[in-house]
């Protein structure tokens, strides 16, 4: 199969930017098809170092690191705020465009995936007549292809229930989840004595909650991701600031528990795979994908009330490490590739017989069976 892959304009497609989820779906979407086999070309801005058949820049890196002036790799801008980075998004629009053109071949042989909108969105837009322009990973709200992978059921049933009536094209809304290099995480089963938040400091994404659940069980909570701290500072927490890939490791592996307490409904909340990857239970709400995402009582806790929450804290060692790593071995890139190769196939298909193409080469339906965890 062959695969262009869009990067994102406010980043550079490398782990060093692991604080940005989209980021790190456009890393691990090349390596996961690449290791598959398949043809993947990367357009992104210069600098970036994606595992992948062709690496096409479609800026400098003067004309983005002008624009997108990061005090490092472990803290991301989004903000298209200033007429230089509007100016700067239409470059990457443009650009992006004219090389997909050049690149392709006049037949629909060609699955285009957009992690993200703004000026991807716009030169996907203008190829989609000749190639399969798929957004996917979709984890936000006003997504717009005829083709969609959305990240959970929860947000595939929140885009659904917004858009009204089920209509045919919605065959091709798969879900399939974030994927993961297994690689990224140790696993450790001995943990220290700390609690984790590791995310956004937004009100949204429940902070106040975990510095309140930790100071209540008397646990030591470090938190760590952009944002500003000041309105969580405690005597019981520790702020250690955005983390890079090494950081991030060692928090998640040696934590007792990740605390997800988000009060939206979470499209998926990636750092609780990547806790149980590192063999760490997980407390969160009870709500959004963290219904798909953890095994209440296997790989951690789903809460509804402080007494829930508080519960959890006091049982966390119930929870079995290698439960959670095996578990979290449903999203590495191996098994999530498989479902996007099933996907491709299915929009392959179109081009003949559509929704009733047979494959005489069926032998499973495996794409969307998970391995479960043995509990005693």
């Amino acid at each position: 199969m062959r695969v262009f892959v869009l990067g994102l304009p406010h980043t550079l497609t490398t782990p060093r930017f692991c604080s940005c989820a989209y980021t790190m779906k456009v890393w691990n979407l090349c390596r996961m098809l690449i290791d598959r086999g398949h043809e993947v070309i990367h357009f992104g801005n210069e600098g970036s170092d994606p595992v992948c058949s062709e690496n096409v820049a479609v800026t400098s890196h003067e004309q983005w690191s002008a624009v997108y002036q990061h005090p490092g790799t472990k803290y991301f801008d989004i903000a298209v705020d200033t007429p230089a980075k509007e100016a700067f998004h239409r470059h990457f629009a443009e650009s992006l465009e004219r090389e997909m053109r050049a690149r392709l071949t006049g037949t629909l042989d060609t699955v285009v995936c957009v992690p993200w909108g703004g000026p991807q969105r716009e030169a996907a837009v203008n190829i989609a007549s000749s190639a399969f322009v798929v957004e996917s990973g979709i984890g936000y709200l006003h997504s717009w292809a005829e083709f969609r992978v959305f990240e959970s059921y929860a947000w595939l049933h929140t885009t659904l229930g917004k858009e009204g009536l089920f209509q045919g094209q919605k065959w091709y809304w798969p879900v399939i989840p974030n994927a993961y290099d297994v690689s990224m995480f140790s696993f450790r089963a001995k943990k220290d004595d700390y609690f984790l938040y590791l995310g956004r400091l937004t009100l949204d994404k429940g902070v106040s909650l975990a510095v309140d659940l930790t100071r209540r069980t008397g646990r030591r909570l470090i938190m760590a991701g952009q944002g500003d701290p000041a309105p969580y500072r405690a005597d019981h927490v520790e702020y250690v600031g955005p983390v890079g890939v090494e950081e991030r490791r060692e928090l998640l592996s040696h934590a007792a528990a990740l605390i997800c307490p988000t009060y939206y409904v979470e499209p998926f909340g990636g750092v609780n795979v990547e806790a149980q990857l590192s063999g760490t239970p997980v407390i969160a709400t009870d709500y959004g994908a963290f219904t798909e995402t953890v095994l209440h009582g296997i790989t951690g806790y789903r809460c509804r009330t402080m007494e829930q929450f508080e519960y959890a804290a006091r049982h966390i060692d119930a929870i079995d490490p290698h439960a959670c790593r095996t578990w979290a071995m449903n999203y590495s890139l191996e098994r999530v590739g498989k479902m996007y190769e099933e996907y491709f196939q299915m929009l392959f298909d179109l081009a003949g017989e559509g929704f009733y193409a047979s494959r005489a080469e069926r032998r499973d339906l495996d794409w969307l069976r998970p391995r479960l965890p043995v509990v005693p």
